[in-house]
């Protein structure tokens, strides 16, 4: 630790000491934090012994398939930035029609069961496809790691949307115009100037749409082919063998490269700058863009809207036929399992709604303490909130049911272990939006409030806390929308009366019954927009990522 840093450490202490209810504060949400996050992953890799990690040396499927985890995480991640960052940046930036059509479709693949929507894409483009075959009369195999690239760029690349938009709509426009004024070109701008300060917003996007990745095992389940993953492996260790050891060996394994993950991310983003909100208003509009480049990001936006719009319309499509797939005879029959599953729709909604303010609140204190509050543990506290992320979700329920199942915290059966897996399994994405918030607003405004007397506390709630109201409210949509449609976290933890509607979908695929299955996906897709839109209307908010 340099002198610097323990001179502000010292300094963060002594003030902590002026303020007790913030040292109780801060106290309380790290032993919460430590003690949700840490002991549920403990009790997964403490299963497994160094017989079991031995194998995945020794098993050449495994070790193919820790190699191809590897492979996907990769080109998934660098796609679905890349995608994102397009978005983001024709939303927030350009002056183009269908705004309102391109949010609602960076919105769309995230309330959706990832498994549901990549049978959809075997349907259209398949051997057997609607669009493959019966269009353009082509014989396409869409299995294997060509197709899972595709179906994951498409189903993840709204997580890192909901970041680097965020940043993006905040970011101040005056050090572009000075830039412009100065000479520079519109490459040296965007190299020097506009990128470096969006790099939070890259960074935090791509990092939780890479631990998403690393963790998915629905769409390779059905679309991967003969192509492993780890996560696969693993799930097919616990659902076909009852293989404990080997399960937890292998997604402990994925624990590697997730920490590689964070690493890189905070050595990318650094310590540097990125400061545009430092009290002053900016009436400056974007610094218009050559034509020809705003019809062309204007195409690229349109046809990935398009790929995902006829993705969507088949499974609508599908929910209202006879046979899915097969006999596309119109029928309202789906419908009829859905209504007798009305409490599985209710429990959906509530767990939502409740984890997903939940990890809002605690991923806006995570960060602004990480952030603002140099107590020490800053880097532990960072570390832990992320590390959610990189557990696969079917295993993080499954420390979840292991941890507290008996004293001094037993949970079983109850809503609030369904709440609480969640909340934390939400969390990174809760934080990394806030904390890229957070590092776009100066010290300035925090020290201008202090000197007139302000205490943290107050501070918090009154200056930071309305500057924070976009990365929050986005925050609390991205996982509502995630936990309603949200299997794997819950699959080990339900019990008959906290069932949600997932669980359903997940029988109905297994028993072949993908008409029901989709009437089922369409009705959660549903609620989702009409809370989206009712909370639209209750906050008012006149924030861009709320509006369809």
């Amino acid at each position: 630790m340099s002198l610097t840093t323990a001179k502000d450490t010292l300094t963060e202490f002594r003030k902590l000491k002026n303020e007790p209810g913030l040292a109780i504060v801060i106290a309380a949400i790290t032993l919460i934090t430590t003690y949700f996050v840490l002991w549920p992953i403990l009790k997964v890799v403490s299963v497994p012994s160094l017989a079991d990690f031995g194998k995945l040396i020794t098993v050449s499927r495994w070790t193919d398939a820790a190699l191809n985890s590897l492979f996907m995480t990769v080109i998934s991640t660098i796609s679905c930035t890349f995608v994102a960052f397009i978005f983001a940046y024709t939303i927030s930036r350009l002056n183009v029609p269908l705004k309102g059509l391109f949010r609602f479709i960076t919105i769309l693949p995230i309330v959706s069961p990832p498994f549901i929507v990549a049978l959809s894409y075997i349907l259209l483009f398949g051997r057997q496809g609607i669009i493959s075959k019966h269009i353009l009369g082509v014989s396409i195999d869409v299995y294997g790691w060509h197709g899972l690239w595709l179906v994951q760029t498409i189903n993840f690349f709204p997580f890192a949307y909901v970041v680097i938009y965020s940043v993006l709509k905040t970011s101040s426009t005056n050090l572009e115009y000075a830039a412009y004024n100065l000479g520079a070109t519109r490459w040296q701008v965007f190299k020097d100037i506009f990128f470096p300060l969006c790099r939070p917003g890259v960074a935090g996007g791509a990092l939780i749409a890479a631990m998403n990745i690393l963790a998915d095992f629905g769409n390779p389940m059905i679309i991967g082919g003969n192509f492993s993953l780890l996560p696969t492996e693993a799930y097919l260790q616990m659902s076909g063998w009852n293989d404990l050891n080997s399960a937890a060996m292998l997604s402990t394994t994925l624990l590697v490269p997730a920490m590689a993950l964070f690493i890189m991310n905070r050595k990318w983003v650094g310590k540097r700058s990125y400061v545009t909100v430092t009290g002053k208003e900016t009436s400056l509009k974007p610094y218009p863009v050559p034509r020809y480049v705003k019809w062309i990001l204007f195409s690229f936006c349109s046809f990935v809207t398009i790929v995902v719009l006829a993705v969507y319309s088949v499974l609508f499509y599908g929910a209202f036929t006879k046979t899915w797939g097969y006999d596309w005879t119109l029928t309202l029959n789906n419908l009829d399992y859905v209504f007798v599953k009305g409490k599985e729709i209710i429990n959906s909604l509530k767990f939502a709604l409740f984890s997903s303010l939940g990890a809002a609140f605690l991923g806006i204190i995570l960060a602004y303490i990480v952030q603002r509050k140099q107590i020490g543990i800053n880097r532990f506290l960072d570390f832990l909130t992320i590390l959610p992320g990189a557990v696969p979700g079917i295993f993080l329920g499954l420390g979840f049911a292991m941890a507290f199942n008996g004293k001094p915290l037993e949970l079983t059966g109850t809503s609030t272990i369904m709440v609480l897996a969640l909340m934390f399994w939400n969390l990174p994405t809760c934080y990394s939006a806030s904390l890229a918030g957070f590092q776009q607003i100066g010290n300035s405004l925090e020290e201008a409030s202090t000197n007139l007397g302000a205490g943290s506390f107050r501070t918090f709630k009154n200056i930071l806390l309305p500057l924070l109201r976009g990365p929050f409210m986005s925050s609390v949509i991205t996982s509502f929308l995630r936990s309603i449609t949200c299997l794997s976290v819950i699959v080990f933890i339900y019990a008959a009366s906290t069932s949600v509607g997932t669980v359903s979908i997940l029988g109905l695929v297994g028993n072949g019954e993908w008409g029901r299955a989709s009437a089922f996906t369409v009705v959660l897709i549903s609620i989702a927009f009409a809370v989206l839109a009712i909370s639209k209307l209750i906050f008012k908010d006149k924030d861009e990522s709320l509006n369809m």
